[in-house]
């Protein structure tokens, strides 16, 4: 049977068809939308005006391209933005009645399991201890897992429109609100920080999103063509390379890098500088990227 899993994110709706047969599945439409919907909002606990029509549109595009399938079951999960806005149910009501879509607003920490079942598919860590990073827009969803097992998960709302929110936003960013951003992290991610002086971390996955555009700038930039594979590991220079570029160049310099998106590029200095304190933080000495998230582990569980 088809089956549609959309993640309405906070900046960017992640959208994914897949014919599903017993415990595997094959992917028949995948795309994105971005309609930003917690942009001037998010910090404040609401979805603004302009925002709430980006995401009525959106969820018009998704009606149309999806309709085509004839999706037996179409499942919509409200992270970050929705979760914390005191007007999400005008939204929620306005997708039920104007398409007939019911969305499921999730806590946090189904969120952070949801993102380990859909990477658990993407990459076998193994013996290894990996942190698992998923960086939105709202929130930042670390789990520290070993195996199959989760060891610890916890979903942290400090995500790049809240850095936006707080810090402001420039290209390149500034020597001062670089130092803001590494004060608001070491803060906000106090638990992880206690979570890691028990349990060393031997590699980072980066799960989907911005991880994705930096697999797709490393490959671009080292000539090479990107493979049609669920997971890549990240040569650390390269990144911390790609980290530094875009820190310290105009936007239209970012936008212009090869493998880029262009949808992603204004904030892609926030989420690198997310990834990198948290690599540089604790000692990190691997990254491995992974193609897979919350929709891949949606339907994990539906397998």
């Amino acid at each position: 049977m088809n089956i549609a899993v959309v993640d309405l994110g906070t900046n960017t709706f992640n959208c994914c068809v897949v014919s599903l047969q017993n415990n595997s599945f094959q992917t028949l439409l995948e795309f994105h939308e971005y309609p930003q919907l917690g942009a001037k909002g998010v910090a404040y606990g609401i979805i603004s005006d302009e925002a709430m029509e980006r995401g009525i549109e959106s969820l018009r595009v998704i009606k149309e391209k999806i309709e085509p399938y004839n999706c037996k079951e179409v499942k919509l999960i409200g992270t970050s933005a929705l979760r914390n806005a005191r007007n999400a149910s005008i939204f929620c009501e306005q997708a039920e009645k104007l398409f007939g879509f019911h969305i499921s607003i999730i806590q946090g920490e189904q969120e952070a399991e949801y993102i380990f079942l859909g990477n658990n598919l993407a990459y076998n860590w193994g013996e290894k201890t990996a942190l698992i990073l998923d960086i939105g827009g709202g929130s930042n969803e670390c789990i520290i897992c070993k195996q199959n097992t989760i060891i610890w998960k916890h979903s942290f709302e400090c995500g790049m429109q809240r850095i936006v929110s707080q810090f402001g936003l420039s290209h390149p960013l500034t020597q001062e609100r670089i130092n803001n951003i590494d004060n608001y992290l070491d803060e906000n991610f106090a638990l992880l920080q206690e979570q890691i002086k028990k349990q060393p971390i031997d590699l980072l996955i980066g799960s989907a999103g911005a991880f994705d555009v930096f697999r797709s700038i490393y490959f671009a930039q080292k000539g090479l063509s990107n493979p049609d594979t669920h997971a890549e590991e990240i040569p650390m220079e390269d990144f911390k390379n790609i980290v530094d570029f875009l820190s310290t160049h105009t936007l239209d310099e970012i936008e212009s890098m090869k493998g880029m998106s262009i949808p992603r590029a204004p904030l892609l200095p926030i989420s690198a500088r997310i990834a990198y304190f948290i690599i540089n933080k604790f000692g990190i000495p691997r990254l491995v990227q992974s193609s897979y998230s919350l929709k891949e582990g949606v339907i994990h569980s539906l397998m």
